[in-house]
């Protein structure tokens, strides 16, 4: 061989990338260059003074002195290998070895040709891809959710074992089928409409979202999965892996906890009817005063007539019979009014909110409630700011409430003695809070205690003689329902109570 340095063999093996070295057949260095010896970690004195058996790893060494065996042997001329060298400072280095046996003239093995080429970044991606190609398979593996990859056209590559909890299918089942198995039926005709879609539209639908769905398992029952579907490529291929995660016993959950609610609210609108009655019974007394005057009227008129037709003539008694018969309706009017605006206001609610004008409301509130107040000396005072208010109500609901604070404010101003002012005050105005109104109960009675003040909304308290303490707890519950307040406002004389509810113009 030549050994000019200019002669281009002795270059190209010189200054080779890839290490290249001449090994006699008993392993012996004859002749290295300078990338083995960076690869090998020794200086070319070093290496020539050994034998490559003395740096191989010893789990790659015999698998190498089989390859040279097989060689000299006659049973090829040429072996390639992946093996690791014990670098001097006892690290470890990967490469790729290729091995050409080169004989003598007579055909007698000669010496080998070993090209070495440093492969460690290359292990070590690949210990690092097979590390994480083993932390995915055990997240994939260990997931409570079920998973499972797709293709582009739906084929599925791979199922964790949680598929067969939820679906019912062993992974190999589903292996190399298509993903509408999983799928109801109605969307599964569908489904690869929506693939071709987005092959062609690149409009992504349930990628990268969230969305409650339905799956079919294998006995062909439907479950309630929450799904979430990601994509990913690999060798130019698209790919989708979903997500499943069984929701069943939380769409049990959310629809009980619905039918609690329409439940809870059934039975809050029986109690508000209940208190609704309560109070009219806690009124009968008035109420019955205020029916029999009119009745009383009407009897009185009727004989009053019936006396006139038999002791006038024709004329006269005709004339007298259409005043007194003029006078009765009317007070059948009035005591039909009286018992409509009872029936309303006992009658059940629907829940129902409507639009409504509320200076019609209060009035009929005060019309029920104060039945009786003229007969106990109540002042009663309306007053407004002159607006037109309107508010999206239960109207029945907020009678309620006024009809409450307005009983009250009745039952504390007969606590009073005799010659005292007895007056109630009935205001309605604009908030200072954008968007709401206030309607304002105040009297004159002997007011509310400071130490009670705290507690008057919540159930059960009262500080009345009779009476279950419910009324305010109530009121406050239908206010708050239709988005207001209500509280207890300081004043010096009597008790004052806002209530503040959203206004519609």
């Amino acid at each position: 061989m030549p050994d000019s340095p200019c002669d281009p063999f002795v270059a190209t093996f010189a200054l080779a990338a890839v290490g290249i070295a001449h090994v006699g057949l008993d392993g012996r260095w004859l002749r290295v260059n300078r990338t083995c010896c960076e690869i090998t970690g020794c200086t070319e004195e070093e290496l020539l003074q050994g034998r490559f058996q003395e740096i191989t790893h010893p789990d790659d060494l015999g698998s190498d002195l089989e390859n040279i065996e097989r060689l000299l042997s006659g049973k090829g001329r040429h072996y390639s290998m992946e093996k690791r060298y014990v670098r001097r400072d006892g690290s470890l280095i990967w490469v790729n070895l290729s091995v050409t046996l080169v004989s003598k003239p007579d055909g007698a093995p000669d010496f080998f040709i070993s090209l070495i080429t440093d492969i460690s970044r290359a292990k070590a991606l690949e210990a690092d891809l097979i590390a994480s190609e083993a932390r995915y398979r055990s997240i994939f593996d260990a997931a409570v959710e079920a998973m499972a990859v797709i293709d582009h056209q739906g084929s599925i590559q791979s199922v964790n074992p949680a598929v067969e909890r939820i679906f019912g299918y062993q992974p190999e089942e589903l292996v190399g089928r298509n993903i509408k198995v999983l799928l109801p039926r109605a969307i599964a005709a569908k489904h690869d409409g929506y693939l071709e879609r987005y092959r062609r539209t690149g409009v992504p639908g349930i990628i990268g979202k969230g969305r409650d769905v339905e799956g079919r398992r294998k006995d062909g029952t439907l479950v309630a999965l929450d799904l979430s579907v990601a994509q990913w490529t690999h060798d130019d291929r698209t790919y989708f892996t979903g997500t499943m995660r069984d929701v069943s016993k939380r769409r049990a959950t959310e629809a009980a906890l619905l039918q609690s609610r329409d439940d809870l609210q059934s039975l809050q609108t029986e109690y508000a009817h209940l208190a609704r009655v309560t109070e009219m019974g806690e009124m009968a007394s008035a109420i019955a005063h205020e029916i029999n005057q009119p009745l009383t009227a009407i009897a009185n008129n009727l004989n009053a007539g019936l006396y006139a037709i038999e002791a006038c003539d024709a004329i006269e008694a005709s004339a007298e019979a259409r005043i007194v018969m003029k006078a009765a309706a009317d007070q059948a009017i009035r005591a039909g009014l009286i018992i409509r605006r009872l029936r309303e206001f006992v009658g059940k609610t629907t829940g129902e909110r409507r639009l409504e004008a509320i200076t019609p409301l209060i009035e009929a509130a005060r019309d029920l409630a104060l039945i009786d107040a003229p007969a106990h000396g109540i002042e009663v005072e309306m007053a407004d700011d002159g607006q037109d208010l309107h508010a999206t109500i239960d109207a029945i609901q907020l009678k309620q409430v006024l009809v409450n604070l307005l009983r009250n404010a009745v039952d504390a101003l007969l606590t009073l003695p005799k010659g005292a002012q007895r007056k109630i005050r009935i205001a309605t105005g604009l908030s200072d809070i954008a968007g709401q109104f206030h309607i304002t109960l105040s009297d004159t009675g002997p007011g509310i205690p400071d130490r009670l003040r705290q507690s008057i909304f919540e159930p059960f308290f009262t500080s009345k003689s009779h009476g279950m303490g419910m009324g305010l707890s109530v009121c406050q519950r239908l206010v708050e329902a239709h988005g207001g307040t209500i509280m207890l406002e300081p004043t010096k004389l009597g008790a004052s109570f806002r209530v503040s509810l959203p206004l519609d113009r």
